[in-house]
C-alpha cells in the first residue's frame, strides 16, 4: 500500500477559512499528477462512490482503503451536509438506500445520524457508521490516494473552507459541472485541481487556469481522435464507464488506447485486472509521484 503523503506532501501552514495563497507549489498538486499521466501515456482509476462491492459500501472509509491496495489512486466520493453543518459522505437525499436509517438528513442534526451503520450493495449491514468528509481525508492521507469531491447539498465556499480547514489541497480535488462552478472554485483557491466540464475556451474566458484543471468528456466511451485534439493542448480527459461496464476487459482497454486519463468505474475488480493488475497500476502511479 502507498504510503501517505509520500507522492502529494502537505502544507507546512494550517490555512484559515479565507486563506491568503502566495506562490503557491503547484508541483505538489493532483493536476501535477495528472499531467504526468498524460506525458507517459497512463490510465488512472476513479473509484466511483469510493468503488463499492460487496462488503464494502459506497462512500466508506473501508471501501477507500481496499482500493488503495488494488492500486487505485483517485477515489470519487459525494460530500452532503447536514442541518448543523457537518459535512460527511452520502450521495443520495435520503438514508434509507444506504444506511440503517431512513428519511432526509438536511433537517437532522449530525448527533441524530452520526451511529447509523452502512449497508453495502447487497443489503448487507456492515460494522461501519456514517464517514465524516474529516474522516475521508484521513483515509486519502493513510492511503496515499486522492479523493475527487463531488458536491451534493454543499455549497462551493464550504467545501473549500473544508478543504482548507485540513490542509487537504494536496489529497483533493472538486468536481464542477458548470463553468461557472469552476470560475467561482478557481476564484477562491486558483491552486485547487477541478474537474471541469469539456469547454476549454469558455473555462479560460471565465478566468480558470487550465493547468490546474481535466476535462471531463462524459459518460461514454470517447474517440482516440477527440482526445488527441485535447492532449495536443495539453490537457488531460476523464471519463465514465459506469454504466457501459459488463465485467469484460474490452471498454477499459478502449478507453486506454483512446488516451484517457482517468476512468470512473464501478467495477473496480474487472477494471483494475483489465489495465494490468495492481502492480502495474502502482508503477504507473509511482512514476509520476516520484517529483
Amino acid at each position: 500500500m502507498r504510503q501517505s503523503l509520500l507522492i502529494l506532501p502537505l502544507l507546512a501552514a494550517a490555512c484559515t477559512a479565507s486563506p491568503a495563497i502566495t506562490e503557491p507549489d503547484l508541483s505538489t498538486r493532483p493536476a501535477a499528477v495528472v499531467e504526468c499521466f498524460r506525458e507517459t501515456g497512463a490510465t488512472m482509476l476513479a473509484a466511483h462512490r469510493a468503488g463499492p462491492r460487496p462488503g464494502y459500501p459506497e462512500n466508506a472509509v473501508s471501501t477507500i482503503h481496499a482500493n488503495a491496495g488494488l492500486g487505485v489512486f483517485y477515489a470519487e466520493i459525494d460530500v452532503a451536509q447536514t442541518a448543523d453543518g457537518q459535512l460527511f459522505l452520502m450521495h443520495d437525499d435520503t438514508l434509507d438506500r444506504t444506511t440503517t436509517g431512513s428519511g432526509t438528513y438536511d433537517d437532522r442534526n449530525w448527533a441524530d445520524i452520526a451511529s447509523l451503520q452502512l449497508v453495502d450493495d447487497d443489503g448487507t449491514i456492515v460494522a461501519e457508521t456514517l464517514p465524516t468528509l474529516a474522516d475521508a481525508f484521513a483515509a486519502a492521507r493513510d492511503t496515499g490516494m486522492v479523493l475527487n469531491l463531488d458536491m451534493k447539498n454543499v455549497e462551493i465556499p464550504q467545501l473549500v473552507d473544508a478543504i482548507h480547514a485540513e490542509n487537504a489541497q494536496d489529497i483533493a480535488l472538486i468536481i464542477a459541472y458548470t463553468v461557472e462552478q469552476a470560475a467561482e472554485i478557481h476564484a477562491l483557491d486558483p491552486t485547487l485541481t477541478l474537474s471541469a466540464p469539456n469547454r476549454p475556451d469558455e473555462l479560460a474566458a471565465a478566468g480558470v487556469d487550465l493547468d490546474q484543471v481535466y476535462l471531463w468528456l462524459g459518460v461514454r466511451l470517447p474517440e482516440a481522435s477527440e482526445d488527441a485534439v485535447l492532449a495536443e493542448r495539453g490537457l488531460e480527459t476523464s471519463a465514465g464507464l459506469f454504466r457501459l461496464e459488463d465485467g469484460t476487459p474490452g471498454i477499459y482497454q478502449q478507453a486506454r488506447a483512446a488516451g484517457i486519463e482517468i476512468l470512473s468505474v464501478d467495477d473496480v475488480v474487472s477494471a483494475v485486472n483489465a489495465l494490468g493488475g495492481p502492480e502495474t497500476l502502482e508503477a504507473q502511479i509511482q512514476a509520476c509521484s516520484a517529483n
